[in-house]
């Protein structure tokens, strides 16, 4: 008997659908695919409800019931998104399998799905980068759709079983999560270190809590936004400053006298690239994690940077080879506290919301938006 068979017998409420997929293929030849509801971007003040059918699945595949699906910061910066658009975007998403043809995953099952994988084979992977992987294996068709199509080798590398103790808006935060750990591995952050976090959005507030599961005792954590600070405070940092501390002293305050080794800069915005470089000491990293506008001058000389100081400035994209799992234990250890990272919980037909919600960086840190039936 098949698991998908074996859960609908079972009377398992997350096997529904199959049966659409099995009246599918009875139906008559060129019958259409159910039809699915999709969150299609064209800006950030027009995300609208769609439709589309639904993916239909190949042998060694996975179609999952997404349940959450969570709203990136990159996902409203229009300079990225606007030229590729309109588009289905989504890469933060935990679900129930719906349909299974593979022996990896059962109907029912609740997971977290990796957006897109390296391909492992490209030069870039061979020699290790494989955050930089030339040929991206991806779901179809992204993460805001009540439905997505994982495919082979994306199901035997990019599914991950979603812990039972967490919910599936936790499980959101498993690829945020990968993305910084792949993140502080570059920048090589280690326990005896101090580091200074410009930026307590979602990623800033995850590298806070990320460095202190290492062992990081000095994390020094800056923004200009009360409630950032507020919940920075909450995350554990040591220090918790606005824009117009003098950061050098601060950190030579906590720091025996000494500055930074390292820096995280978690904003977009270029000014902080010089409150960065003022902090960090000799031998020190600057990590590169937020994502400046492409015309934003940088405002500070390579003299400035690297004379004389052995500055090591490292950039991060995406969570290279790091596997959810490792998130998933974050969060299950309570090493990250995911709910308290979760603001808004929108209901699907309400993702324009949602999206005016990130955009406005206000009251808020992580927004999912909430697909459950």
């Amino acid at each position: 008997m098949t698991s998908e068979r074996r859960n609908r017998q079972d009377g398992n409420p997350a096997a529904a659908g199959t049966d659409d997929r099995e009246a599918q293929d009875m139906a008559p030849e060129g019958t259409a695919a159910p039809a699915m509801r999709i969150a299609r971007y064209y800006d950030n003040r027009s995300v609208r409800v769609e439709s589309m059918p639904r993916p239909v699945i190949a042998d060694g595949e996975v179609l999952v019931r997404v349940m959450a699906s969570g709203i990136c910061g990159s996902d409203v910066l229009e300079w990225f998104r606007v030229p590729k658009s309109p588009r289905i975007l989504g890469h933060e998403i935990s679900g129930v399998v719906a349909e299974s043809r593979t022996d990896a995953f059962a109907v029912g099952d609740r997971v977290v799905v990796r957006n897109q994988i390296p391909c492992g084979a490209c030069h870039p992977c061979r020699h290790g980068h494989h955050a930089v992987c030339e040929r991206q294996v991806e779901i179809e068709p992204g993460g805001m759709a009540e439905y997505v199509r994982v495919p082979a080798e994306l199901a035997g590398r990019g599914l991950t079983p979603l812990p039972p103790g967490l919910s599936f808006q936790a499980g959101t935060l498993a690829e945020p999560l990968a993305c910084t750990l792949h993140a502080q591995a570059l920048a090589r952050i280690e326990p005896h270190q101090c580091v200074v976090v410009l930026g307590c959005g979602v990623f800033g507030l995850l590298h806070v809590q990320v460095a202190l599961g290492a062992g990081v005792e000095r994390v020094i954590a800056v923004d200009k936004v009360d409630f950032r600070t507020d919940a920075a405070r909450r995350a554990g940092a040591a220090l918790v400053l606005g824009p117009d501390a003098d950061l050098p002293s601060e950190v030579r305050r906590i720091n025996d006298g000494r500055l930074a080794d390292v820096v995280v800069l978690a904003t977009g915005a270029a000014e902080a690239l010089v409150t960065a470089s003022s902090a960090l000491a000799r031998h020190g990293t600057l990590l590169l994690f937020g994502a400046p506008e492409p015309r934003t001058p940088v405002p500070l000389t390579l003299n400035e940077l690297f004379w004389r100081r052995e500055l090591t400035m490292v950039s991060s994209y995406g969570a290279g080879d790091v596997d959810l799992a490792r998130g998933l234990e974050l969060l299950e250890k309570g090493v990250v506290d995911g709910e308290a990272m979760i603001t808004h919980n929108v209901p699907f037909a309400e993702v324009q919301r949602a999206f005016a919600t990130v955009t406005e960086a206000r009251d808020s840190l992580k927004v999912v938006l909430d697909l459950a039936p």
